[in-house]
C-alpha cells in the first residue's frame, strides 16, 4: 500500500486525545491548589470523563446498530429488486422466443409457397 493512501485519522485522534488528557492532568497537578483539592478535582474530572466516554460509546453503539439495520434493509430491498427484474427478463425472453418461433414458422411457410410456385 502506498503511504499517501494510508488513513491517519485514527492515529491523529488517539494522539489528540492523549495530548488533551496529559495536558489536563498537568494543568491540574501544577495548579496552585492543595494536594487534597487537586486529587479531589482529578477524581471528579476522571469520573466525568468516564461518564462522557460511556455516553459517547452508547451513542456510537446506537448509530452502528442503526447503520446495520439500514444496511440489512437495503440488502433485502436489493434482493427483491433483483428477483423482480430477473422474473421480468425471463417473462420477456419467453415472449420473444414465441415471437421468433412464429416468424420462423411463417418464414418456412412462405419459403415453401415460393418453392411450390417456382416448381
Amino acid at each position: 500500500m502506498n503511504d499517501r493512501s494510508k488513513n491517519y485519522a485514527p492515529e491523529i485522534i488517539i494522539t489528540l486525545a492523549a495530548g488533551l488528557v496529559i495536558g489536563f492532568a498537568a494543568g491540574i497537578l501544577f495548579a496552585p491548589k492543595s494536594g487534597e483539592k487537586t486529587r479531589k478535582e482529578l477524581i471528579e474530572k476522571g469520573e466525568e470523563l468516564i461518564v462522557k466516554g460511556r455516553e459517547g460509546f452508547e451513542v456510537a453503539r446506537v448509530k452502528f446498530a442503526e447503520a446495520k439495520d439500514m444496511s440489512e434493509e437495503f440488502i433485502e430491498k436489493s434482493k427483491e429488486a433483483i428477483h423482480k427484474a430477473t422474473k421480468t427478463v425471463e417473462e420477456k425472453a419467453v415472449k420473444a422466443k414465441k415471437k421468433v418461433n412464429k416468424v420462423i414458422k411463417k418464414g418456412k411457410k412462405t419459403a415453401k409457397k415460393v418453392e411450390d410456385t417456382l416448381s
